[in-house]
């Protein structure tokens, strides 16, 4: 089981860590999700009205924060310019103790050039796993990333087992998140393989099969990996 406290640049992260995925509602929510056992709260820039909000979310939890502005190609909500997308995330990069930006995103060079903050760098595909999943880690590590995510649909069990291989022969920090519903349980069992961090929601999921931050809380409890 892999236990370890990750120091990116002086933000420290214990982990496995949860982290509380926050849409809409993401005010109201958090101190839910610090009470419901998350580690870390993501805010979904995308999912807000107004992306300000962060600066209210700093200022009343304990928590650390990610910042996500996902874009539409990889299941994001954000329909502006990709100039206007990575200005809203350099801006909540003030308040912010790690930022989440796509790999393929083509603002990610100029966002990761600009912040002074961690970087995760993600990829996401909601129809498979991509057969060049080493390759695209890799790519990603070179990128600059901190810690890398990746958030794939695995359509057999025996695909969900390359994912958790991939994580026991990897030594950057990395997430792996199986989306859908084979790869459900991928977000309780990936951390006990290494999976740095799990993904959770409040009070709705913000992607396929994403369990609640209180079901991984027990989860993690009964598995030993809390």
């Amino acid at each position: 089981m892999c236990f370890r406290t990750l120091d990116l640049n002086g933000f420290r992260i214990k982990t496995p860590a949860i982290v509380a995925s926050l849409g809409a509602d993401a005010e109201r929510s958090a101190k839910i999700a610090e009470a419901q056992g998350a580690d870390i709260i993501e805010v979904r820039l995308d999912l807000l009205e107004d992306p300000g909000v962060i600066r209210d979310i700093r200022s009343t939890v304990s928590l650390p924060l990610m910042a996500t502005n996902r874009i539409s190609s990889e299941g994001g909500s954000f329909r502006g310019s990709e100039e206007l997308r990575i200005g809203i995330l350099m801006e909540a990069s003030r308040f912010s103790d790690i930022i989440d930006i796509e790999l393929m995103a083509p603002g990610r060079n100029r966002l990761m050039e600009e912040i002074s903050c961690p970087a995760l760098v993600s990829y996401h595909d909601f129809n498979g796993v991509p057969d060049n999943m080493r390759s695209i880690i890799e790519d990603a590590r070179r990128a600059g990333a901190d810690v890398v995510k990746i958030a794939v649909t695995p359509h057999t069990m025996r695909e969900t087992l390359d994912l958790l291989r991939i994580l026991l022969d990897e030594s950057h920090p990395l997430c792996v998140i199986g989306m859908g519903a084979v790869g459900r349980h991928l977000r309780a069992v990936a951390p006990l393989y290494g999976s740095v961090l799990t993904y959770g929601y409040v009070t709705e999921p913000t992607a396929p099969g994403q369990m609640s931050v209180r079901e991984l809380d027990i989860a993690l409890r009964c598995l030993g990996a809390r």
